[in-house]
Parts: structure tokens; sequence; C-alpha cells
């Protein structure tokens, strides 16, 4: 790691915490904060990459060492942004005094129970905040440091202990698993340090690369033209088509994503397969529950479309989080041993840290992160359920996606979700219950966080010499703290000297997040009906059933070809979305490899590449025609 990679990678970080804010905010044109890798770094780390070809040959380029911890630090400081952190964060602690009524009850629900430390207790400043300040009058400061400091204190500890666990967990999937890290392994290629056959340099002359760059940028390019004449029609490629089945089923969606198209590229069809097999059967599913009036109630914030389904698969994520942790039983408890009594019995000295480390520290920042939520209120049993909730959550999306490389994902059920509906009322207090409503500012949207990014760190550092990748934890550290701080500065900004956040038409602020978190909170508090949700335990325990019996069958037969995967995420909503690429990807492997062998499917890799930097030029022309011609009043490009 060299002084001028760490500066141009905080340099880089700042920016992909920053330009999707002014994008979304300002100039309301395309969003960043969907993907697990996000286009707020990819963007331009590509415009890096092809500036450094230029000074490279000059001899002046940086390595490829270098460009690897550069975009390290970016994809993590990525997660700053919008709805991935800053996002929930300032609009979870500022909504509940800011939009609370009298007809709403809020006052009395809500702020009576929350500690004035972990939310914005002022009325005026919570207003200031989202409305903007009056001329002359002074930040308040002293309003909004506690919280901040408080948060980000939480935040940083819930980062470590994230990191610790994917560090841990490396070898086992990298090495004993085999895991692809298909997101990992494209950037390598991206940066140089993969085959020869991928690097972007060759792929700008390949002519297939320019064939698939030319498809996909012409589609969004006419868009754009067309932003200019009613009188010419908008394609719009990525807009939701649906598909009717009958009454009572769900639609299916085709929405093309190039960007999931050109990560899914590098998946094994087996799971491809799995995943678009299982998600017709969740249609089907509850297309028939729908027509025999099998009804679950109401469904939670950000959780599945269908309640049934959504816990279905959280109970096969839950035999698959717990089938991952038995097969790498002997790896964990030689780390454990190692780090509790020093045995080198493992070289972890191509770790990003030592497992001594790792374990001690995951141990204090979890310690630390159970006691912060217990000072917010959370009590002993919501608290167990809500973080083991958690660690299935997190620990299953860290390993679907180092397999998959699914980049549009997120999880069927919220962990707030399956608290409230275990214990339901009469065992949640109300200081739990809006204890429960303060986690919401780390939801991120069902993505999880942090966890699914990071877990690719430890693979790009092996690409680089011992002594840098020891130094990448800091470095990436650095970079979050510096992309926290610079997004958080800009939307305070805008919103108390700018527009005001109200007015950012944005769901973190427009009052969305607010009445996911808080309205949904503030009337089960007010309720006394709800018990134990035994029907949603009950699909829970069926999807385990079911997953475990898969693998049984996997177990007896090799080559079966359902993987639990698809079942694990078929109740995602995003997956939705997202089936028409898993689809596509799936069809055209197979039918590459079956008339041209594995072959054919190498010399077509460089299409699905231009796909892939199609699609982002041409969010990066399109917001530059907003900035220009449409500020405040752009358009969406990118989506799930």
């Amino acid at each position: 790691m060299t002084r001028r990679s760490f500066g141009i990678g905080l340099f880089l970080s700042i920016l992909a915490a920053v330009w999707p804010a002014w994008s979304e905010y300002i100039i309301r044109s395309s969003r960043a904060d969907y993907g697990h890798l996000s286009a707020a770094i990819l963007i331009p780390f590509l415009l890096l990459i092809v500036i450094n070809s230029t000074l490279s040959r000059k001899g002046r380029g940086l390595s490829a060492s270098e460009l690897i911890v550069i975009v390290s630090m970016g994809m993590i400081a990525a997660l700053a942004q919008g709805e991935w952190v800053v996002g929930f964060l300032l609009g979870t602690i500022a909504s509940p005094t800011y939009f609370a009524t009298a007809e709403n009850g809020w006052a009395e629900a809500l702020l009576a129970t929350l500690p004035s430390w972990s939310i914005v207790a002022d009325r005026q400043a919570a207003t200031e905040f989202y409305e903007g300040l009056p001329f002359g009058a002074a930040f308040p400061w002293s309003v909004w440091w506690p919280p901040l400091l408080w948060w980000g204190g939480f935040l940083l500890a819930f980062f470590l202990a994230n990191l610790c666990v994917v560090v841990i967990f490396r070898r086992q999937w990298m090495d004993h698993e085999r895991l692809p890290y298909p997101i990992a392994v494209g950037l390598l290629e991206m940066t140089g340090q993969g085959e020869a056959r991928g690097t972007l340099t060759l792929l700008f002359g390949n002519r297939l690369f320019w064939i698939g760059f030319g498809i996909t940028t012409f589609f969004f390019v006419w868009d754009q033209i067309a932003w200019f004449s009613v009188l010419l029609p908008e394609i719009d490629p990525q807009r939701d088509r649906v598909i009717t089945l009958a009454r009572g089923f769900p639609d299916l969606r085709f929405s093309p994503n190039p960007m999931a198209m050109a990560f899914s590229w590098f998946v094994k069809s087996e799971v491809l397969f799995s995943i678009w097999a299982f998600h017709l059967l969740m249609v089907a599913q509850v297309g028939v529950m729908t027509r025999f009036g099998l009804e679950m109630g109401a469904l939670d914030p950000w959780d599945s479309f269908h309640a049934g389904v959504g816990w279905q698969s959280f109970g096969g994520l839950l035999v698959f989080v717990a089938w991952g942790l038995w097969i790498a039983r002997d790896h964990l408890v030689t780390v454990v041993r190692q780090a509790l009594w020093q045995t080198d019995e493992i070289d972890d000295s191509e770790e990003l840290m030592s497992y001594r480390t790792a374990v001690l520290l995951f141990v204090a920042c979890a310690f630390f992160s159970g006691a912060f939520l217990w000072q917010c209120g959370l009590s002993f049993g919501p608290l167990l359920a809500f973080w083991g909730a958690t660690v299935v959550c997190y620990l299953g999306f860290a390993r679907i996606i180092v397999e998959t490389g699914l980049v549009f994902l997120r999880t069927p059920i919220t962990s707030q979700s399956f608290t409230w509906r275990l214990f339901g009322i009469p065992a949640i207090s109300p200081a739990s219950a809006t204890a429960l409503g303060l986690t919401y500012t780390f939801l991120a949207d069902a993505k999880t966080l942090f966890i699914t990014t990071l877990a690719h760190i430890p693979r790009l550092g092996l690409a680089i010499d011992r002594e840098s990748r020891r130094r990448l934890p800091a470095a990436i550290t650095a970079a979050l703290i510096a992309g926290l701080a610079a997004v958080c500065a800009f939307t305070l900004y805008h919103g108390y000297y700018g527009v005001g956040t109200i007015n950012f038409a944005s769901p973190s602020y427009s009052g969305g997040n607010a009445d996911g978190a808080w309205g949904y909170t503030a009337s089960r508090i007010r309720s006394s009906g709800i018990q134990t949700d035994w029907r949603r335990l009950n699909f829970m325990f069926g999807g385990a059933i079911f997953t475990a019996c898969l693998y049984a069958i996997r177990y007896r037969f090799p080559q079966f070809s359902l993987n639990p995967i698809g079942f694990a995420i078929s109740g995602s909503n995003v997956l939705r979305s997202g089936i028409t690429s898993v689809f596509l990807i799936w069809l055209a492997r197979n039918l590459i490899v079956g008339l041209g062998g594995l072959e054919s499917y190498r010399r077509a890799t460089p299409f699905v590449m231009g796909m892939l930097l199609g699609y982002l030029s041409a969010i990066t022309t399109g917001i530059l025609v907003d900035a220009i011609w449409f500020p405040g009043k752009g358009h969406l490009l990118h989506g799930w």
C-alpha cells in the first residue's frame, strides 16, 4: 500500500459517498444505493482505470495492487450513501420528533420512551432539518452531536464485527468450499490481477466487447434523447413489464438489468436454475394460497411481498446457515482454539488480521453492540431474538453473494419482523418496541449492512503483498469514516441551508421510512391483540424442514440439480425484478456451452462485460444530462 493509493482511495471514497446524494437529492437523477456492489464506486473506478491505462504507457500508472487498495476502500465507503447507512440513520433519528402529531400519538407512544441521546429530540432542530433554517439562525450543534457520536460508535463497532466474521470464514469459503467470489474476481480482472483474457485493456480490443457495449448503450442513450422531445417514445429498458398469469397469481416481472446479468454470468448454471425455478414455484404457491383464501395478515416493512413465502424462505435460510456452520465446525473450532490458546494450528499470515485479533475484536464489538441496544431499551429476550435473526440474515447473505454474485438482493424478512412475530405485544415492553424501531438505523433496506460487501475484501487482499494486506483493514475503516462524515455533512448542510430534507423526494426523509419504522412501531405499541404469530412461525418451520430435505437429497444424490440457495432467497421481494436477468443468463449460458462448449462461453465473456460497462456509461451520461438540462427534474435510469 502506497501513500498515493491511500490518498486516491480516500478521495474516491468521499466521492463515492457524496455524488449519489447529490444525484438523488439535488438533481433528482439516478440513485446508486441499490446493489451490494455499488455503481457509486464502479463508475469513478472504471474512469480511473481508463486514465491509468494511458499513464501506464508513460510509466507513471498505478500498479494492480494499488488499484485493488483503491477499489476496496471505495466499495466500502459507497455503503455510506443513501439507503445504505446515512439515509436510514438520519431519517430514523430525526423523523419521530418531526412527524409526531396529536393525531398519530407518537409523542406518547414513542418519544416518551426513546432515550434523548439516541434521537434528535429537539422539535425545532428536527423541523429545521426537514424544512430549512431561518435566515441568520445558527446550526444546532448541541442537538446533533450526541446521537451522531453514539450511533457513529455503534456503526463502527458493527462494521468491525462484520469484518472479523469474513476474515474468520475466508479460508473456509475460499479454500475448503471453493466458492467463486464472482464480484471479487470481476474486480481483479479489471485491475489486471486476473487472467490476461479479462483485463480491461484487452477487452477494449475485443469486437464482442464493443457489440455488447453498443447494444446496451443504444437503449439508454435513446431514452436520454427522448427526454428532449415528447414526440420520441422512450424505451425504458428497465421498467417492470408484467406478465399476468391468472387471477390471484402474482405477476411475473420482465426487467433485465445489465449489471445483474454481468455478474450472474460467472455463477454456476445449477445455482441460476435453482433461483428461477424456486421463484416460479413461489409464484405458483402464492397464487394457490390466494385462490383458496389462505391469508397471512398484514405485511411487515421491507419483508417479502407475501408473508408466507417470506417466512418459509427465512426458514430455508436458517437451515442454510446452520448447515454452513456445521461443515465449517472443524475450521471454526481450530480458529477459536488458536485465538484463545495461541496453538498455531493454522497459518493465518495470509489473512487481513490474525485469527486471535479477529476473534477477540469480534467479541469486544459484539458485546459493545449488544450493550448499546440494551441501553436503548431493548430487553434481553427481544435482544437475543433480534441478534439471532441478524446473524442468520447477515451470515447467510454473505455466503450466498460470494457464491452467486447477485448484486441486487434483499432478505426475505427482517430481524425486526422476526422479533415482533416471535414475541407479540405482551412480551415486548414499550421501551423494547421503540428500541426495535431504532434498529432501523442500520436496516439498510433489508439488504444487510456491510457484511456482503466486506466478504470480498479478504479475497481481494490476497492479490496484494502481505505487508500491505495487514494495512487494508485500517484503510477501509478510514474510508468508511470519511464517507460517512462526508455524506452526513452534505445532507445536514442541504437540509438546514438548502431546500430542506423534506424536499429531497427521498423515502428516507419524505415520510416513507418514518411510516415504515415508526408508524409501524407506534401502531404496535398501541395495539393489545397481537400475540405470537404461529402461522408465520409454522411457515418458517416448514421452510426449514423442506431445506433440510433438499440437503439430504443432495447428500444422497450429488447430481441433484436444485440448490438450497434458490429456496432460501425465493421470498426476496427484489428478486421479483431480478429474476429476468437470472433466467436470461442461465438460458444464454446453456445454449452457448451446449452448442459451442466451454471455450465458446469464455469467448462470449467480453460481450457481457461490454454490457456492464455500457450500462455504467449510460448512467453516467444520464446524470450529466440531468445536471445540465433537467436539474431538480431528473430521470431514474439505475434500479434493481
